[in-house]
């Protein structure tokens, strides 16, 4: 997949840091992944202060419940500033209880395998990997239910389903799609999505799709023809050595990549900027038209750019220098935690070496964010750009043939948020769609806190 074209410059909203929260889950993909999160944040208080003069009847701990955490699993409909305390007791990891009077309780046995919830507003049930389940109780009342590979459900208009997987099941706006239907997985799958009807025949090989919404007749990695709606058109042969994509023609995002042969020549051209590489990865000239800025590197052994104000260099990864003379800016090698230049504050802080919190702020507001959970998962949010999830990340490359043809393929979620589309893929790229917005926005920025562990961990999970 083609990384997001920068359009112009668009208002975007100020964020100013905020303190972090005793106990914060996210608004983002994977309940299961935010649940362990969750319960890891909560555990994490039973060493607080609060126990210091805090007393209690019972041998429970007290803990506060910020809104985060309020809204998405105890009560949807609360205020969005209330706070809630809670009680928990047990021996972590074999066993914890936490419960809020009234509204929720949950047991954690195994953590983080198993768990067993109940509140006003759903029921659930997990021990990884042979039991998931998840009821709500409030209309429309849908849910499923998975015990080793049999499943059934209810989705949210009210369709029954169920399947015993491998040799046959069915669902309804369960995986990403508005159904799909499996005979003896991989031999064949069938996916519908608006006016999108596919077949893959021994998945991934075949493809074959002949409907409004899609036509596509794929024989990977041989020869292969895919064609959606006006939005993109994918042809390539003996992949990945001869390709050619197009996407979003006439927009912001268009752009067309193609390798011919890879990796001996492979060019990006977009409404803002050309790239091509010779030899990839190893030589690489890249054009950005609107400032003239050009940038020439022969890895490992140099990068020099020059034009737009702009003029950078850098020598065996070891030195690097990089001058803006726009801003009467100078960034050299360094191991500061903070820099600071003109109207940007830039910061990073490092975990373990391969894990890493950065931000980008300008005029005391936060542009550009980035989370790296190595290798579990990965976010970025820019204030140009829009956002980007990855889970999880394994390799860290950064590429455009890269993130066209494999970086999807490893994940089991990747969604790209970009000013115009969202861009959604599961399950190792079987399940991929494209939604376009029908007003032009970005997503709203991190809520930027103390760069710590929690952070760190919320963050890499798309927690906004």
């Amino acid at each position: 997949m083609i990384p997001a074209i920068e359009p112009g410059q668009r208002e975007t909203r100020c964020q100013q840091p905020m303190e972090m929260s005793a106990l914060s889950v996210g608004r983002g993909a994977g309940h299961a992944i935010w649940d362990a999160l969750a319960v890891l944040m909560l555990l994490s208080m039973l060493v607080s202060p609060a126990d210091a003069f805090l007393s209690l009847p019972s041998n429970a701990t007290l803990f506060a419940v910020d809104p985060d955490f309020t809204i998405r699993q105890i009560d949807p409909r609360s205020s969005s500033r209330g706070w809630l305390l809670g009680t928990g007791w047990g021996l972590p990891p074999l066993f914890f209880s936490s419960n809020v009077n009234g509204l929720y309780h949950r047991c954690d046995f195994l953590f983080p395998m198993g768990c067993s919830e109940e509140s006003a507003f759903r029921s659930k049930t997990r021990f990884t990997p042979f039991v998931d389940c998840e009821w709500s109780k409030t209309p429309p009342f849908e849910g499923h239910s998975r015990w080793l590979t049999a499943y059934w459900g209810r989705s949210d208009m009210g369709q029954h389903y169920w399947g015993f997987f491998p040799f046959y099941g069915y669902s309804y706006r369960h995986r990403g799609v508005d159904s799909d239907l499996f005979v003896l997985f991989p031999l064949y799958y069938e996916s519908r999505y608006d006016n999108e009807r596919t077949i893959r025949i021994l998945w991934p090989f075949i493809t074959y799709a002949n409907s409004p919404g899609r036509h596509a007749l794929k024989a990977w990695p041989l020869v292969g023809h895919d064609i959606i709606g006006q939005e993109y058109e994918n042809k390539f042969f003996m992949w990945p050595f001869f390709q050619q994509i197009c996407r979003y023609p006439g927009t912001l995002e268009a752009s067309t990549y193609t390798a011919s042969p890879f990796p001996l020549y492979a060019r990006l051209d977009t409404p803002f900027s050309t790239t091509v590489d010779m030899l990839w990865p190893f030589i690489t000239y890249y054009h950005h038209y609107p400032t003239g800025h050009r940038r020439y590197s022969v890895r490992p052994f140099f990068t020099y750019g020059t034009g737009g104000g702009i003029k950078e260099l850098s020598i065996f990864y070891v030195y690097s220098q990089k001058t803006d003379y726009r801003k009467g800016m100078s960034e050299g090698s360094s191991s500061g935690y903070i820099s600071v230049g003109d109207d940007e504050v830039f910061t990073e802080r490092k975990f373990l070496m391969m894990s890493s919190i950065q931000k980008r702020y300008r005029k005391g507001c936060l542009v550009y964010a980035k989370y790296k959970f190595w290798p579990f998962a990965e976010y970025f949010w820019d204030a140009k750009k829009g956002s980007h999830l990855k889970i999880p990340e394994l390799t860290g490359l950064k590429s455009d043939w890269w993130d066209l043809n494999l970086g999807r393929l490893l994940r089991v979620i990747d969604i790209r948020d970009t000013p115009i589309t969202r861009e959604l893929s599961y399950l190792f790229g079987l399940s991929q769609r494209t939604e376009f917005k029908t007003m032009p926005h970005i997503p709203a920025p991190p809520k930027p806190g103390e760069d710590s562990w929690t952070e760190l961990l919320a963050g890499s999970f798309g927690k906004r």
